[in-house]
């Protein structure tokens, strides 16, 4: 009785292995869904990524239209085929279970059919021999009775683990993404020199990766290798035209070479994505969006100008910058059909920011010159001097209107 009682464990904790194998969590919603199909679905654009990990925009298209089919009740399987009808095999990372690729699954079951029958006709010829060792480590009958079935499950759970249930970033020399993660961290805090050699070497990695693209060029421009910057930044945002960061900079150098239309198209762009908090604050702390503004207006470009003042208005009214500078814009027109709007946006800056010296200054200015609102403007001027450091620019800008003494 002793070898059908190892026997017995052998075929339980055998099943019990393939069940932990096959069985799959059950998806608690449908975004949990929306996920787990666009985790193994491959980015048809990109390089090592899932359409749940990339932002191009045909990665995007592709999980709205997921989300749409499984609203709809659609299965995984009608949901992949779909998707690889359109774009192909290739973005199926779960290889099929037909075809060639079909033998992944059915060698291994193939074996262990051949396996078990073999393991049938052993026992039978056992049951007319002498009785087995009571010790099972001795027993070389129990250790064929591992190997025959142990082999075809092994092989069969390596398979299914390396081939049939390829992740999305699995690749022979290991995890892209950890990979170009690890050297896209390790970049922040490298000198200059460095930085470009370590986003060389993402991009021999990953030659999409729009991150090492953006900030390469921008170290580029940095460090005045302009060329290089101009078609790094271009290269990224052409990848994908949905990161801020690559918006940024390029906004930046476009500003610098004086092609102020082309930096406010970046800007407008950039007010209609989900930027992180630290981009909106690298904007404001340049006066970015302001300066383009003002360029655009002093070519007469007011309309453009005030577009991209207007925009990032949308984006937050609340920004006292943009407000005052948009105030000080209409007021330089010299329109009297103007005036009040001009004077109704300085007043609404103050209102959020009573300590805002570019619209304390500019409505003191106009105030003074286009109004005669003398008690107004000394008010306005009074405020200002009590500012702790007012702008050198903004205060010689008083002087010159005999403002301030």
């Amino acid at each position: 009785m002793t070898r059908y009682r190892w026997l017995l464990l052998l075929v339980i904790v055998v099943g019990a292995l393939i069940f932990s194998e096959l069985t799959e969590q059950p998806v608690l919603t449908n975004a949990d869904k929306v996920q787990r199909i666009a985790d193994d679905l491959a980015c048809p654009v990109c390089d090592g990524q899932s359409v749940a990990e990339s932002d191009v925009p045909i990665a995007q298209a592709i999980r709205t239209e997921i989300a749409r089919m499984v609203d709809e009740g659609q299965t995984d399987s009608a949901i992949r085929a779909d998707l690889v009808s359109r774009f192909g095999e290739s973005v199926d990372y779960t290889p099929q279970k037909s075809g060639l690729t079909g033998l992944v699954w059915t060698l291994p079951i193939l074996i262990g059919a051949i396996a078990v029958v073999l393991l049938i006709v052993t026992f039978k010829k056992w049951q007319s021999k002498e009785k087995l060792k009571s010790t099972f480590f001795e027993n070389k009958r129990a250790m064929t009775i591992m190997f025959v079935i142990g082999v075809p499950l092994i092989a069969w759970i390596a398979i299914s683990q390396f081939t049939g249930s390829r992740g999305a970033s699995d690749a022979a020399t290991g995890d892209i993404r950890s990979s170009t993660r690890t050297l896209l961290i390790e970049a922040q805090a490298a000198t200059d020199e460095n930085k470009v050699l370590i986003y060389d070497e993402v991009l021999i990695i990953q030659p999409s990766n729009v991150e090492a693209l953006a900030y390469r060029g921008w170290t580029f421009w940095r460090t005045g290798n302009f060329e290089a910057a101009r078609k790094d930044l271009s290269a990224a945002i052409e990848i994908d035209p949905n990161y801020p960061d690559a918006r940024v900079f390029r906004a930046s150098q476009l500003f610098s070479d004086r092609d102020y239309v082309g930096a406010a198209s970046d800007l407008v762009a950039l007010d209609s994505l989900d930027a992180p908090p630290i981009i909106w604050d690298l904007v404001s702390a340049s006066n970015l969006r302001e300066r383009v503004a003002s360029a655009l207006a002093s070519e007469g470009d007011l309309v453009e100008a005030l577009q991209l003042l207007d925009s990032g208005i949308d984006r937050n009214a609340e920004d006292a910058s943009l407000l005052a500078e948009r105030g000080w814009l209409l007021a330089n027109t010299f329109e009297i059909s103007l005036i009040g709007a001009a004077i109704e946006s300085l007043d609404e800056a103050l209102i959020y920011d009573p300590q805002h010296p570019n619209a304390l200054a500019y409505r003191a200015l106009v105030r003074s010159v286009l109004l005669e609102d003398q008690e107004g403007s000394a008010s306005d001027i009074r405020a200002f001097q009590e500012l702790p450091d007012p702008p050198e620019l903004l205060v010689q800008l008083l002087q010159s209107q005999g403002l301030l003494g």
